[in-house]
């Protein structure tokens, strides 16, 4: 009785060790896949398969993640984003991601702590700032938002953050029926990127906001192109 326990023990031993190597090529198979597809969904379906034969491949949910972002599945990101933290070593880029990502399904709250999170990591992290302070203004806490956009403005900034963080200040400043200040934002972010700021602009907008907030764009942008020569633009050192 007890040798064939062990032979049985012994046969599902082997058999583990003969078909793992074969989970993990059909693994690597199916990544491989994704990563040669230009198809958005195909990638997706590719990923999904290789998790399938191996659930601890980290980096396959990390990219997943990043897909059901662009395609606003917002809950699946968040999903994978949360799962690559639990299975590897984070960057602070899959962070931001996983709270953008909560920005986007409008649970701001768990995003602003993900962005708070970062900063106590990184004091110095821009992005940090200008992200939470999107999250505080989608949820109405106006100050706090107002507080996170002015810092960056102030910090060393890349381009790209510091249009973040005046068009996010101007949002605030519009919604408290600061027009002029909003308009100064606007135009500010304009020098600074004229051809790209727009798409943080209606970032995160309801279609309502959309239409209300035309016509101040047109009379923003008009002034900043008819006196854009006479606004200073920011420093790069701002």
């Amino acid at each position: 009785g007890r040798c064939l326990k062990s032979l049985k023990l012994i046969l599902l031993v082997f058999l583990l060790l003969a078909t793992a190597p074969a989970y993990g090529q059909d693994a690597m198979h199916y990544f491989n896949l994704a990563l040669e597809s230009s198809r958005t969904r195909k990638k997706i379906e590719y990923f999904t398969k290789a998790l399938e034969h191996n659930p601890d491949l980290a980096v396959v949910y990390e990219k997943r993640g990043i897909l059901f972002y662009f395609q606003k599945e917002y809950h699946r990101a968040i999903q994978d984003f949360q799962k690559y933290i639990q299975l590897g070593p984070a960057t602070g880029e899959t962070y931001r991601m996983l709270g953008l990502a909560y920005l986007g399904s409008q649970s701001y709250e768990p995003a602003s702590n993900i962005f708070t999170g970062r900063i106590k990591t990184e004091p110095k992290c821009t992005v940090a700032y200008a992200n939470r302070a999107e999250a505080y203004r989608l949820s109405g806490q106006y100050e706090e938002a107002i507080r996170d956009a002015t810092r960056v403005i102030n910090y060393r900034a890349d381009p790209i953050t510091k249009v973040a963080a005046y068009t996010t200040r101007a949002k605030v400043y519009w919604k408290i029926g600061q027009n002029e200040l909003a308009a100064e934002d606007v135009r500010a972010a304009v020098i600074v990127d004229p051809r790209n700021w727009f798409r943080d602009w209606f970032r995160y907008a309801s279609p309502d906001d959309m239409r209300r907030a035309a016509p101040f764009l047109i009379i923003a942008i008009a002034f900043s192109l008819i006196f854009g020569l006479k606004v200073r633009p920011p420093k790069k050192d701002d």
